[in-house]
């Protein structure tokens, strides 16, 4: 007598939803609450209806671990980043196989100690010329963003790591085509139906525009680079320089391009939110903030220098931040895609699905942080912080995809939040309400308005 044996299934879908565009409506009101309620309801593994596509969610470790380092060989990568590729083209976070490897390994001489070791003393300069126009807004007393402060200050720092030289003329630009793209992208993973990139429609109309203003702004430097004929000490030479190993070829402009752009945004858009951020939660925790603000004093006072080998000492300021990416991850979800079926848990998960890691809920939730809503940053305590698990905490992503720029992004966050509250603390506006917008990246929606206040 043969046995049957009965395949597994996929896993549930949750029955709150539009007849038509399933979960599609939740997810554009309410993206982060609909996930955890879902969690809550559902358990750990749990499918969304969405028109056209295949989507689970997974919310334990060892599946954020599976799908993102175990068996990361029969993933690619998710649906969201096939929408960011006509921005980004082929560069590092939207290429794939060998030619992602060999694009990472030209890459990533950039982010070594000693390069790093090079770009502190620009990152502290930049910041400390930050801190005028930072004063200019504290002698009038007056409310400012600083969202687009730190957008402006962190794209100003990679441009000169990458281009030996600053956009300040065109910072404001990039910063609104970025944020507009951001919108671009989200908007476009919430259309049940969405209409190719090459149709005329408004929405792609004014997608079009950004990415031409952003393509004449590095096509320019390029040529410019190119048309000088003299290698610089930044990543724009290293990639203009590096050559294939089998062919001997270099990088076309359309790659250099690519690549560049990667890291403009990418090393730009995150870091701005989490001191954004930063910044915000400081403001809440005057307990927190005085603690930060005398280790600082007490390390500049005692004739510490500012330099990549002793910005580490400052250890509160490191956990301030890191709790900071805790509460409010710039990278909020990641995503991969499954090539061949696959098992998690006790469901079956079918090619082509879109296996989705809310980093968001990892960080927030009571089954890995003790009172996990409140801003501890003692949590990250070097005696702490190696007990933590790499994938409950996520801030930079996990496996073999880990953001090759985070010791870049925090040595840069590091030395503005060091250098800024030498001279300054921040308070919220009086009746300023904070709203998280999760787009690509986890926004403040409507900014952070503080008002800077010279220390004594």
């Amino acid at each position: 007598m043969s046995t049957v044996i009965k395949r597994k299934t996929t896993p549930p879908i949750p029955k709150e939803k539009h007849w038509l565009i399933g979960h599609v409506g939740m997810m554009k009101v309410d993206a982060i609450g609909m996930v955890k309620n879902f969690i809550e309801r559902y358990g750990n593994i749990f499918s969304l209806s969405v028109p056209f596509y295949k989507v689970v969610i997974v919310s334990k470790p060892e599946y954020a671990r599976y799908v993102l380092l175990d068996n990361n060989k029969n993933y690619t990568k998710s649906i969201a980043y096939e929408l960011l590729k006509p921005l980004l083209g082929l560069g590092l976070l939207t290429s794939e196989g060998d030619f992602w490897k060999q694009q990472r390994k030209l890459v990533q001489p950039a982010f070594h100690k000693r390069k790093l070791d090079e770009l502190t003393e620009m990152m502290i300069e930049r910041s400390e010329h930050w801190v005028d126009r930072i004063d200019a807004h504290a002698k009038k007393g007056e409310a400012f963003d600083v969202l687009p402060e730190m957008t402006a200050l962190t794209l100003d720092i990679i441009s000169k790591a990458i281009f030996s030289k600053g956009v300040e003329d065109k910072a404001q630009i990039v910063g609104e085509q970025i944020t507009l793209l951001n919108e671009y992208t989200i908007e476009k993973i919430h259309q049940p139906v969405r209409m190719p990139d090459s149709i005329p429609t408004p929405f792609n109309r004014k997608a079009r525009v950004s990415m031409a203003l952003l393509d004449k702004i590095i096509y320019e430097i390029i040529d410019e680079r190119r048309a000088e004929g003299v290698s610089k000490d930044d990543l724009l030479s290293m990639l203009i320089d590096a050559r294939d190993e089998e062919t001997g070829e270099s990088m076309d402009n359309k790659q250099l391009r690519d690549e560049v752009m990667t890291i403009f945004l990418a090393g730009n858009e995150t870091s701005s939110n989490a001191l954004s951020w930063t910044l915000y939660l400081l403001s809440q925790h005057p307990e927190h903030e005085a603690r930060m603000v005398a280790e600082i004093n007490e390390k500049l006072d005692s004739g510490m220098p500012l330099t990549f080998n002793t910005v580490n000492e400052f250890q509160y300021v490191r956990q301030v931040i890191e709790e900071s990416m805790r509460m409010y991850p710039p990278v909020w979800m990641v995503g991969r895609r499954t090539i061949a079926e696959d098992e998690i848990g006790e469901y079956r998960i079918d090619p082509k699905t879109n296996v989705l890691v809310p980093i968001i809920f990892f960080h927030h939730s009571e089954q890995f942080w003790e009172q996990p809503e409140r801003f501890m940053p003692e949590r990250f305590a070097q005696e702490k912080r190696n007990a933590i698990d790499r994938f409950v905490y996520m801030p930079f992503g996990g496996g073999p995809r880990f953001c090759i720029g985070n010791n870049f992004a925090m040595l840069e966050m590091q030395i503005i939040i060091i250098t800024l509250y030498r001279k300054f603390t921040f308070k919220l506006k009086e009746g300023f309400k904070v709203e998280a917008e999760p787009l690509v990246t986890l926004r403040p929606k409507y900014g952070v308005q503080m008002v800077a206040e010279r220390r004594a």
